[in-house]
């Protein structure tokens, strides 16, 4: 069964992120403050360069440039995309950007390896229910998430957040996280792969969940982001911590318009929908019929330390990371 055009370019489009999605609510649009950073100055640094992901994660940088909500904080942000996270590293490091967005796992790996001193200016994105799905074909036999043991299971990078969330999942539901199997397949292979059976069942997320249930007939067997994973965080905006001693301020206005741009996603779907052409694949019409993920308008220390104690359990990471350490201070939400 072949995917229709918009469906393959959102598939490229999706690059890394796995479409991490969830669904907005159609509440009046929330009123966002004017900052006072604008009026007071004193900002140490009044432009920032900012890398981003081709996925739904980023929209709220893109909202708050669409909304101004940078300008009124006195910050003029310029975008740049890159295909993955750890492309943009050697970029923050080598001082040719400011702040980057990226996916936690690959930055507490960094920062536990010594490759990266990591500070974390503001949470992005964090999974929602029936935001990603493992499915399974019509004709298949597994019908039940115990039946995914021994079958084989795609991801985008092993060892990485996709793993991480299901292995806590599978065993909230009796189920061997030893017992599965997981194969490297980038987004644009998985349905070709699915379909010639090298892999048993598909670990995905918008827009190809609703693309395979439409268009494929696929079936939901279980719900990565569930149980002890409900609301895990994927991903988020973070910088080196020497640009952060040297530009606090900065840090904080930074923060204070992609928390006001989450707030006002939270209550109008249409500013999502609008600025999802302008850095991913995704046209109007596919981003209007998929879910979109929850984005973060305050920071969680303790909902953002699940994510490193399960790599530490998961024997990822060295030692202990204090996420609290790591995290700036919230200046509104």
């Amino acid at each position: 069964m072949r995917l229709g055009r918009s469906s393959r370019a959102a598939i490229i489009g999706l690059a890394l992120a796995l479409g991490i999605t969830a669904c907005s609510g159609d509440t009046p649009t929330t009123s966002v403050p004017t900052s006072t950073a604008a009026a007071d100055g004193g900002l140490e640094k009044t432009e920032i360069k900012v890398v981003g992901l081709p996925a739904i994660d980023t929209a709220a940088l893109y909202v708050a440039i669409d909304q101004k909500l940078f300008e009124k904080e006195g910050l003029k942000v310029t975008p740049q995309i890159v295909q993955s996270s750890p492309e943009a590293i050697p970029m923050l490091l080598n001082g040719e950007i400011d702040a980057m967005f990226g996916n936690y796992v690959s930055m507490f790996q960094a920062h536990d390896q010594g490759a990266l001193k990591l500070r974390i200016l503001a949470e992005g994105s964090r999974a929602a229910p029936d935001s990603l799905s493992v499915m399974a074909l019509p004709d298949s036999p597994i019908r039940s998430a115990k039946d995914l043991e021994g079958k084989t299971i795609n991801v985008n990078v092993l060892h990485n957040f996709q793993e991480l969330a299901l292995t806590q999942v599978l065993k909230a539901n009796n189920v061997d996280p030893k017992k599965i199997k997981y194969v490297q397949v980038t987004f644009q292979n998985i349905m070709p792969a699915w379909q010639k059976g090298q892999i048993d069942a598909a670990y995905l997320g918008e827009p190809l969940v609703t693309a395979a249930t439409s268009q494929m007939g696929a079936r939901k067997i279980l719900d990565p982001a569930s149980g002890p994973a409900a609301e895990f965080p994927i991903s988020g905006y973070v910088s080196t911590q020497d640009w952060y001693e040297k530009n606090p301020k900065t840090a904080a206005a930074f923060q204070r318009a992609l928390h006001n741009a989450a707030k006002m996603m939270e209550g109008n779907r249409e500013l999502v929908v609008d600025v999802l052409p302008n850095f991913t694949q995704i046209d109007k019409a596919t981003a209007a019929t998929v879910t979109f993920p929850y984005f973060s308008s305050s920071d969680n220390p303790v909902r953002l330390q699940r994510v490193a104690d399960w790599m530490v359990e998961a024997g990822w990471l060295g030692k202990d990371i204090d996420v609290a350490s790591l995290m700036s201070p919230t200046t509104s939400g």
